[in-house]
């Protein structure tokens, strides 16, 4: 553990507002992330120093490569945006990291919960505003549909395995009815993507026996209700997309571009947000407004070379490593292996969506992850605890 100059109570509060502020303001986001930063900045150095982990190192690498791929951008104006665009990215990597650690077991699992609520609120709000009318797709008030629905596929696969007291039968429900509007945000932001990885999310948690008999009952009377519900009183939307269920969202003209220029930059790469600059077949696309790879690999290619795309991969690799190890291990308590697993699947969920459309560079999902994977780190040192002791 370390020791903060602050107050546990007021890093919990501080921690807790920032959990639920994703997608609900982003200037909000931004302040407390800062917030967060500045406190760090005067806690001592020898406690910072404690603070390190693998994790931790592995974003600093990848941090240090896009760095690098600015310097050597070839539209240096277009890659300047990252120093505003990705910096939360990582003071939010280094700050989070110190105070975890300065928080107990039962502050992190407080934490959690708030994450959990943070991510009901934003889902009320985009049903609400997509069965108004008032969009298209369901969304918040910040960010696009596809950040939300992205964000709220991150906080369904964290709530299926996180560890629920269920001595209680009304507790049993209450989960069903979380999982039942973070699911309904997700169908109704229409990303026929990250629909199908929920589903594929929720039956690998049936499989593993995250949920139980009576909920399953519960969850499918409300399936039912809801497709009822849709039949007699349908949206044109639901059914325009459902119509058009094999669009590939211009996806095609994507990868057809990316072959064309594959060879042509692949150590360096051309620099960050140079998509609109580089990309060979842009008035082939359907949609006139994409303007990014609507994939993390390609991009993270694109932009910073294989040198970043390894940095990433490295990344994943360590957390998923780290992850693995956490769950298997004994040593640490059950709540904080329910958590392991929780960000495990949290990290399979985006990695899936980043084939689709991308995470690791998105003002919003990029400080979820790092808001969860930093935990990684804090629970390796409950191993590291107990071992001593």
């Amino acid at each position: 553990m370390v020791i903060s100059r602050f107050d546990k109570k007021v890093i919990l509060t501080v921690l807790s507002i920032f959990a639920v502020s994703f997608l609900l303001s982003l200037a909000l986001m931004q302040l407390v992330a800062g917030l967060i930063f500045i406190m760090w900045l005067f806690e001592k150095n020898e406690e910072k120093r404690k603070t390190a982990g693998m994790i931790l190192y592995a974003i600093i690498i990848f941090g240090l490569v896009r760095l690098i791929s600015v310097f050597l951008s070839d539209f240096p104006h277009e890659s300047y945006q990252v120093f505003y665009k990705e910096a939360i990215f990582y003071t939010s990597a280094v700050s989070l990291s110190f105070y975890y650690k300065a928080l107990g077991k039962n502050d992190i699992i407080k934490l959690m919960n708030f994450f959990i609520i943070g991510a009901l609120i934003v889902s009320l709000i985009g049903i609400y505003r997509f069965y108004s009318g008032d969009v298209d797709r369901a969304q918040s008030f910040s960010g696009s549909y596809t950040a939300f629905s992205s964000y709220l596929l991150a906080a369904f696969s964290f709530s299926l395995f996180f560890n629920k007291d269920y001595s209680k039968k009304s507790n049993q429900i209450t989960w069903v009815i979380i999982y039942a509007i973070l699911f309904l945000g997700i169908f109704t932001s229409l990303g026929r993507a990250n629909l199908l990885i929920a589903v594929l999310i929720f039956l690998v948690s049936i499989v593993f026996r995250q949920i139980k008999p009576l909920q399953l009952i519960a969850l499918a009377i409300f399936i039912v209700g809801f497709f009822s519900m849709n039949i007699l009183f349908p949206s044109d939307k639901i059914e325009q997309r459902a119509t058009n269920i094999t669009q590939l969202s211009d996806r095609d003209v994507i990868w057809e571009g990316a072959l064309r220029i594959i060879s042509e930059k692949p150590i360096t790469g051309f620099g960050p947000r140079t998509f609109s600059q580089i990309f060979p077949l842009k008035e082939k696309f359907q949609d006139k407004g994409v303007g990014g790879w609507h994939n993390d690999f390609l991009q993270i290619y694109f932009e910073s070379g294989l040198i970043g795309l390894l940095s990433f991969l490295f990344l994943l690799f360590m957390i998923m490593k780290q992850l693995i190890n956490q769950i298997k291990d004994k040593k640490i308590s059950d709540d904080f292996r329910s958590i392991s697993t929780s960000i495990l699947f949290v990290v399979i969920s985006l990695l899936l969506t980043s084939f689709f459309s991308g995470f690791i560079t998105s003002v919003y999902l990029s400080v979820v992850f790092v808001f969860l994977i930093s935990l990684i780190d804090r629970i390796s040192l409950e191993k590291s605890n107990s071992e001593k002791i």
